[in-house]
């Protein structure tokens, strides 16, 4: 069975996000399954039965009434709970990790495919692929070829996110953000991820990578004049010569001026000073603060 994310159920039935989970809240319907992290996902028979509820309000119907008649006409039914899901979770990311350590594109391509004919991008990206680098993080020091194994997923994980850049692109129409890496910043996974989360919010992500000497940035600036710039330094230091660049581009920069990574958490104080708002190394917390503007 495929599952649809609240994002997709709310495409497809014009019903935004947050009337979906009132409904669900005040009447018990929709009623998605969750997974471990908390995400909803909906089967097709509880987005037929959104599907029903607008049916109905169009024949006259307060929302209350329809959820009413539809439970007297017995159409809702229990939906299955996702009694499976950890342990499929486990078994793709089993695949991945034996698919990386017999280096073998084409098992990592199976196991990602098949993930994401079953799931939403978003849980699959969560769900199996961030715990998968994870994990070859955490054994890279114990395997002789534990730094290979790392780049090779590495590899294949920039892939799939630029490929899910190349498909958004045409459709987002909302404000850009710049994204980049500090100079000498090579690790730009935390990065890419929060491009992908920017874009899923109908952001227009101009990703410049890693190792982007801050100079550049404000030509580019001046030219697509970005809502935000967002900077990335995982395992670097803040010299003076970096510190000083920042405080130049903050000032030069019309707009918001953000830093994640841990170069943002272990120095957060000195960049305020500098005009930098840091938003620590989870990009997912990042993105929160970032969208909601806060400073």
């Amino acid at each position: 069975m495929n599952y649809l994310n609240i994002g997709r159920v709310s495409e497809l039935t014009g019903i935004p996000p947050v009337t979906l989970r009132a409904w669900e809240r005040r009447y018990g319907l929709p009623k998605p399954s969750r997974t471990a992290g908390g995400h909803r996902l909906y089967s097709v028979d509880e987005l037929a039965l959104v599907q029903r509820v607008i049916a109905l309000m169009a024949n006259g119907a307060s929302v209350s009434r329809a959820i009413a008649q539809i439970r007297q006409n017995g159409e809702v039914q229990e939906i299955p709970a996702f009694s499976g899901i950890p342990s499929r979770w486990d078994s793709f990311r089993i695949r991945l990790i034996d698919g990386v350590n017999h280096f073998d594109t084409a098992m990592l391509e199976a196991a990602y495919s098949e993930a994401l004919s079953l799931f939403p991008v978003d849980l699959v990206i969560d769900e199996v692929m961030l715990p998968t680098l994870a994990q070859l993080g955490e054994e890279w020091e114990q395997r002789a070829d534990g730094i290979a194994r790392e780049h090779f997923f590495s590899f294949f994980l920039r892939n799939k996110i630029g490929t899910r850049f190349s498909h958004e692109i045409s459709r987002i129409h909302g404000p850009s953000l710049i994204l980049a890496c500090l100079p000498g910043e090579t690790h730009e996974m935390g990065l890419m991820l929060f491009g992908l989360t920017a874009s899923a919010r109908n952001h227009k992500v101009l990703y410049f990578g890693a190792d982007l000497p801050l100079h550049q940035l404000m030509p580019v600036a001046r030219q697509i004049h970005p809502q935000a710039l967002v900077l990335s330094g995982t395992t670097i230091e803040l010299t003076n010569d970096l510190a000083a660049g920042l405080k130049q581009l903050a000032r030069d920069f019309h707009g918001p001026v953000y830093m994640g990574g841990d170069l943002s958490e272990s120095h957060a104080d000195e960049l305020t000073r500098l005009g930098i708002i840091p938003v620590g190394r989870d990009f997912r917390l990042g993105a929160e603060i970032i969208f909601r503007g806060k400073r």
